[in-house]
């Protein structure tokens, strides 16, 4: 198929062909903002004339929608990091100081109840979580002291530590696939379907701008015609009044050639209001501070002289289904689903978990011995002693088994595979006709092309016929075979037929633009190259 991308304006050797490259890169995992996208930098509009190719760099630097959208891939990117924080380790730390008094009293059966006193301190430091293999694990180190005197009035201390290490791999449901690893494959899809939403807004923008352009075109070429009507039926009364004021034509014939001067001012001031229009319209698109821009001035560079293209429906079928980014986002609803039916397959297996346990313990005691009788603490204890036999190993303890459940008769993890299954169909079924409404699309957008360019070659033999019959009627009108009124009409007809004329053509244009948006080959036909790069 020919190459649409440079046939559509003549503008006079003014841009190069073919154009120099445009390249829009985009960091997409970090912090740093792109400075294509994410500064302001409406000071670059020229004022006077500017080309297609520059309107399209300056609205990929500052149009706001596409600004805005850029935030997609980034905010996706963060949500990514957050959904990896469930691997993050937890650790705790805990402490806790307690004091525990009895106080002796004497009990009706005449005998003496002792007092006591026990002061403990236990603290505790662990650390648990899940590895991106679904096995949690629990480590943890704690350790106690004690101290008090016993109903004897015995003083007594003592120290004890503990480490143990709990290790649970489930070995069935939640052992290829988990809550956890869906979330983390569903946010790199959405990572991957947020940036074909940029190329989505990329694509949207330039097109805008081509359009914006087109007509902007047609808006200066319908006000030359509007001033050229004008300056004709100007001439045309100032001829005729001259006429009347000799004698040679009645002063009747002159409001009616008035009315058709003041006709010809107010559509000239509406053509005029719709170029402002059209200028304000592409302005939009290229800044995002209007205001500082309202009084420069656009003018487009080149005429619309487009040329025939032949279609290709299933060429441009091709690219559609293979590059527009609406089917590549469909896709990653295709692949979603996939996951969420595997993960809800998963849970209808019953929950059979290995689980392994591993501890030390060490322990130290004070020793108390008597003299007359006496107590008195010979040897106190010392946190020391106590992790000394857990260095060494000396009270080791472990275990391994598993464990086994599942809920009978397991209705909701049935349920929810069921509607897995049913979505994932539903998916399917959801891009097949995505396909097919872009087929239905495309083919609308050949035919639409194809039947606008037959307009430019009707509208403008049509025009040129009425440029004859202006002229005809005018030669007519001075040998006085008609009146006046039949070169008025031959005029309108001529100004309206150089209005379909330019219609015909910016209409062939817009279709153009159009068939590329639904083909997915805007960017390529202008040398818009995308890239995604990880900071």
């Amino acid at each position: 198929m020919q190459n649409r991308n440079a046939l559509q304006i003549d503008e006079q050797g003014r841009m190069t062909h073919p154009r120099r490259l445009m390249s829009l890169k985009k960091f997409i995992l970090g912090f740093a903002a792109s400075a294509a996208l994410l500064t302001a930098n409406a000071s670059e509009i020229p004022s006077g004339a500017v080309t297609l190719e520059q309107c399209i760099q300056l609205a990929l630097e500052n149009n706001l929608s596409l600004r805005i959208t850029n935030y997609q891939p980034r905010l996706a990117a963060l949500s990514l990091q957050g959904a990896y924080g469930a691997y993050d380790p937890r650790f705790s730390l805990g402490g806790t100081d307690s004091f525990r008094e009895s106080k002796g009293r004497q009990n009706p059966l005449e005998f003496t109840i002792p007092s006591s006193e026990t002061d403990s301190f236990r603290h505790n430091i662990g650390l648990n979580g899940v590895t991106p293999f679904g096995t949690r694990y629990n480590i943890g180190l704690n350790s106690s002291e004690t101290i008090g005197t016993d109903s004897r009035d015995f003083p007594f201390g003592s120290y004890g530590t503990g480490f143990n290490a709990t290790i649970t791999q489930p070995l069935l449901k939640g052992a290829w696939i988990d809550g956890t690893r869906m979330n983390i494959k569903l946010q790199k899809q959405q990572v991957e379907n947020s940036s074909l939403t940029v190329i989505r807004q990329i694509t949207q923008t330039v097109s805008s701008v081509e359009l914006a352009y087109y007509a902007l075109i047609a808006s200066r070429e319908n006000v030359k015609v509007a001033e050229e009507t004008l300056a004709l039926t100007e001439q045309n009364f100032s001829n005729q009044k001259r006429r009347a004021e000799v004698g040679t034509l009645a002063k009747s014939q002159l409001p009616q050639l008035e009315a058709e001067l003041y006709s010809q001012k107010a559509s000239l001031l509406s053509v005029q209001n719709n170029f402002a229009d059209s200028v304000n319209t592409l302005k939009r698109l290229l800044t995002d501070d209007f205001g500082a821009v309202l009084a420069t001035e656009l003018l487009p560079v080149g005429e619309l002289n487009p040329v025939q293209t032949v279609f290709s429906r299933n060429d441009s079928w091709d690219k559609a289904l293979t590059q527009r980014p609406e089917i590549l986002q469909s896709q990653i609803s295709l692949e979603n689903a996939d996951i969420r039916l595997r993960y809800n397959k998963n849970q209808l297996y019953p929950q059979l978990d290995l689980r392994a346990t591993y501890g030390l313990s060490g322990t130290d005691s004070s020793v108390v011995k008597f003299k007359d009788k006496t107590p008195f603490v010979e040897s106190r204890a010392s946190f020391n002693d106590a992790f000394r036999d857990i260095r060494r190993g000396d009270y080791p303890n472990y275990s391994i088994g598993i464990q086994f459940s599942i809920p009978i008769p397991n209705r909701s993890a049935r349920a929810s595979y069921k509607t897995a299954q049913e979505q994932k169909e539903q998916a399917v079924l959801q891009h097949k006709e995505l396909e097919q409404s872009i087929m239905v699309e495309i083919d609308r957008l050949i035919r639409d092309a194809e039947y606008r360019f037959e307009q430019i070659t009707v509208s403008r033999q049509a025009r040129l016929s009425s440029d004859l019959a202006l002229q005809n009627q005018t030669k007519r009108y001075n040998e006085g075979a008609i009146e006046n009124y039949l070169v008025l009409q031959a005029q309108r007809d001529l100004t309206s037929r150089r209005y379909t004329e330019i219609n015909a053509k910016v209409q062939y244009l817009i279709a153009l633009s159009r068939l590329a948006q639904a083909e997915g080959s805007t960017l390529e036909n202008n040398n818009i190259n995308v890239d995604f790069e990880e900071e």
